[in-house]
């Protein structure tokens, strides 16, 4: 599996795939605020996996923000448990040291399609991520707790 690194996303398309991607898997209530993720950030590093060629399989970010790296992660549901995500997670890993993430968790959203959208906090605890149980945003929109990998 090749991952591709990039500061900027090359193709309207690529945004447009990880747009989809981002409403398709996440909360409905979350839908269409893939852009609100980076307002305000600096330093992006794009990492994509294709499913074949200029097909977004799983998208990663890492980006600068309030003094903190941060990331954000969406493997498309038909890849899901096939290693993307930790693929991704290590790559991440190798090349950053602390590094910060918001999690949902709990299993209360719905997703676009009517599903259940299932809280990947306990992936990340198996990747050996900390949960900051302190550190929390609960709105009317999301529920969720900060998670930190390193140092």
């Amino acid at each position: 599996m090749e991952i591709l690194k990039t500061q900027q996303l090359t193709a309207a398309s690529q945004f447009e795939q990880i747009n989809q991607l981002w409403n398709e898997e996440f909360p409905v209530n979350l839908n269409n605020r893939f852009g609100i993720l980076l307002d305000g950030a600096t330093n992006f590093n794009h990492y994509l996996v294709e499913a074949t060629p200029h097909n977004v399989a799983a998208w990663a970010v890492d980006f600068e923000k309030d003094n903190e790296i941060r990331f954000s992660l969406i493997v498309a549901g038909k890849h899901q448990g096939k290693g993307i995500g930790t693929a991704l997670l290590q790559r991440l890993k190798n090349d950053l040291g602390e590094f910060y993430g918001w999690v949902i968790d709990h299993n209360n959203d719905i997703k676009a399609n009517g599903e259940p959208y299932r809280s990947p906090l306990l992936f990340y605890v198996k990747q050996g991520f900390e949960v900051l149980h302190l550190s929390r945003i609960d709105s009317d929109m999301l529920h969720a707790v900060k998670i930190k990998r390193g140092c």
